[in-house]
């Protein structure tokens, strides 16, 4: 919760505002957003990191942990480093350069943390250096993206311009409705747990949680083309032409879709096996999670969300959030008394629906942009179909749950590629598959000439 709060809706904003200074050549625009958003970003920071540090006490006594107070006040860096280094992540990204959060983030970081903390734990720092180490890991990543940032956009000038230069209100206001819609998330993604564990046994809270890890990587699939869409999409809506944003989300939705469609596929048909690596006893989630797919599927294809988010309509997005929410503090309490597991799962898909319905009937009422179309189709054709071959095997293959699994899950994927090729792709699909299969070339012959 500080963590959203800290992070006051400015990714967004600099998403938005970067994309289009960078559309137009006009480097000072895009300076002056993030000057503003790291201004606001530090501000929030520091203003979280001392609330927490007074805090602590209390914090510890709730919990009933007192050796909670020192720890907390190591870690209140982290709000500050954390999403400065997203603000100059997110600029660069909003100019088409992905590279840098993958280095940042993907290597770098995770790296840094191993060896930070293990060297302290080593030295017999306990608690208080793991935390201090990750501190300062976190801290030593946000100077590293600064560093970055400065190979695309002037780094000193933007921080000369967040130190001196006044906020601009317009694009505060352009953050806050994220703010809100953050803290709902936040809500909505712990709520059907705090039920289960209200009225049912510490097994089913911990068969729940197991089926959310697998189903979150449905949203991870659609985050994974946010970079893409923030960088291209805010230009395309301030042409004022619903014929490219429509084309362009399609296109991207088909894209999450041919990756994403699997994916469910293997959780809805084959969460037997799956929630068997936690124990036996968690195979009884199977049907939760098919249910919890089905409703991050949904989720994970409503792309044409970004455009309110772009387009400076993040309130629609709010009310959508609040919707769900709403819709899960009536339904929880009549479902997870009665149904467990199935209930609790029945309210997360369907305030996920619910949510994405409302946020795709906006973005058509404002801008006319639908993600439907026949390619999407093919996709959901070829999809179905390898849920019923593999799904067949499974059930009929006189082998053990293992064997059952890999197998149906190995004919699932053939049958779902055959289908999906037959059905044919589009041409800039083959367009894309065609410079893949080059690069594989081009790179594999470097690697037999050395």
């Amino acid at each position: 919760m500080f963590s959203v709060i800290t992070m006051f809706g400015m990714d967004l904003v600099v998403t938005r505002q970067v994309s289009l200074a960078h559309s137009k050549g006009d480097t000072d625009g895009a300076v002056a957003a993030t000057a503003t958003a790291l201004r606001v970003v530090l501000t929030s920071g520091l203003l979280v990191a001392l609330a927490i540090t007074g805090l602590a006490p209390l914090i510890a006594q709730w919990l009933h942990k007192p050796g909670l107070v020192v720890p907390l006040r190591l870690l209140v860096v982290m709000p500050i480093a954390y999403h400065a280094a997203s603000i100059f992540i997110v600029a660069t990204q909003a100019k088409m350069v992905m590279r840098y959060e993958f280095w940042a983030r993907g290597v770098f970081q995770p790296i840094l943390l191993f060896a930070l903390t293990s060297l302290v734990l080593r030295l017999g720092g306990g608690l208080w250096g793991a935390c201090l180490a990750v501190a300062l890991g976190m801290s030593l990543t946000a100077l590293l993206s600064g560093h970055f940032y400065s190979r695309e956009l002037p780094l000193l000038p933007t921080l000369r311009a967040a130190w001196k230069s006044p906020v601009d209100p317009a694009l505060v206001r352009m953050g806050m409705p994220v703010v809100v819609l953050g803290l709902v998330w936040g809500i909505q993604g712990s709520i059907d747990s705090l039920f289960l564990a209200r009225y049912r046994a510490a097994e089913d809270v911990a068969t729940y949680k197991a089926c959310v890890i697998y189903v979150i990587s449905l949203g991870q699939v659609r985050s994974a083309f946010y970079p893409v869409v923030c960088a291209k999409l805010p230009p395309l809506l301030a042409a004022n032409d619903p014929g490219p944003v429509n084309a362009f989300i399609q296109r991207q939705t088909r894209w999450v879709a041919v990756i994403a469609m699997p994916l469910c596929v293997l959780f809805a048909g084959f969460g037997d096996g799956l929630l068997a690596v936690f124990g036996p006893g968690f195979v009884r989630g199977a049907p939760a999670l098919a249910i919890l797919a089905l409703g991050h599927l949904f989720g994970a294809l409503a792309l044409p969300a970004y455009v309110l988010l772009l387009s400076g309509k993040a309130r629609y997005s709010t009310l959508a959030g609040a919707s769900c929410l709403v819709f899960q503090l009536v339904a929880l309490p009549i479902l997870v008394p009665r149904f467990g597991l199935i209930g609790a799962a029945l309210s997360s898909a369907l305030g996920m629906v619910l949510s994405q319905v409302v946020q795709l009937g906006y973005a058509w009422k404002i801008a006319r942009v639908h993600g439907f179309s026949a390619g999407l189709g093919k996709v959901v054709v070829a999809a179905l179909s390898g849920f019923v071959v593999g799904r067949a095997l499974f059930e009929r293959a006189p082998f053990s749950l293992p064997g059952r699994f890999f197998g149906g899950v190995g004919v699932a994927g053939v049958v779902y590629l055959t289908v999906l090729l037959a059905l044919g792709l589009s041409e800039d699909e083959k367009t894309t598959v065609k410079a893949a299969n080059d690069r594989i070339r081009e790179l594999l012959s470097r690697a037999f000439k050395r």
